[in-house]
């Protein structure tokens, strides 16, 4: 027996189950979703988008419970949450092979209608960057942020990284086999983080050349600099 909100108890077992769509709450997401355009393209577009933002926010809560439980001590949580994370990145990876499906005149249409705005603005993939330890203060003054886009950033960069708790983590009184294998799964996360920019410096390279990319950011040679950045450099083999 259950309490219901009235205080009513109720009995689980005659209650109807829920559905597969109201599981996903799938009315109001679709509700939301940018599936409904006339354009098909920019169907494709915008939803491939959407769904990294999805994936973003993942990440975002396994990287959360990750930090928490390397300064708990607690390697093996932070493990099991680690170690999903580079078939995220994958799957991620896969949007862009969606993306390149886009005709180039397709491709430069949509950019077009775009105008200011910018998959550089995702302020999700800045708070992975941040909650990692890839810290750029500048980065806050990204044209197209909101106030509350800024703020999140900010109590990002006063919390704790990711990559600080694994350092006071691995120094500690900790199995060392258990240390390597969280080592390790970082290094697989940053390496799958690496691929999908670099991926996404090859799709834009593929439709843009050597052209300026959205909002006027400096496109393929921005993307293939930034897929050298490292989330975890202490996760790397050291010289």
């Amino acid at each position: 027996m259950t309490v219901n909100d009235a205080g009513a108890r109720t009995d689980p077992l005659a209650e109807p189950p829920l559905s597969y769509g109201q599981i996903l709450r799938l009315d109001e997401l679709l509700a939301v979703a940018r599936v409904h355009e006339d354009d098909v393209d920019r169907t494709l577009f915008l939803a491939t988008h959407q769904s990294c933002e999805i994936w973003f926010a993942v990440l975002l809560r396994h990287l959360e419970i990750a930090g928490r439980a390397l300064r708990d001590g607690d390697g093996g949580t932070a493990l099991r949450r680690i170690e999903p994370l580079p078939t995220v990145m994958r799957v991620l990876t896969g949007q862009f092979d969606a993306l390149a499906t886009l005709a180039p005149d397709a491709f430069g249409r949509i950019r077009v209608e775009l105008g200011d705005t910018s998959g550089f603005q995702s302020v999700q993939w800045r708070e992975v960057e941040f909650l990692c330890g890839l810290r750029d203060e500048r980065l806050l003054r990204t044209r197209g942020f909101t106030e509350a886009d800024r703020d999140r950033l900010r109590a990002r960069l006063a919390a704790p990284s990711v990559a600080e708790s694994f350092d006071a983590y691995r120094v500690g009184d900790h199995p060392p086999e258990l240390v390597e294998r969280v080592r390790a799964a970082l290094l697989s996360f940053d390496e799958a983080a690496a691929l999908w920019r670099a991926r996404h410096a090859a799709l834009a390279e593929r439709f843009l050349g050597g052209a300026p990319g959205t909002a006027g950011s400096e496109g393929a040679d921005y993307l293939w600099r930034a897929a050298r950045r490292r989330l975890f450099p202490a996760a790397w083999p050291q010289d």
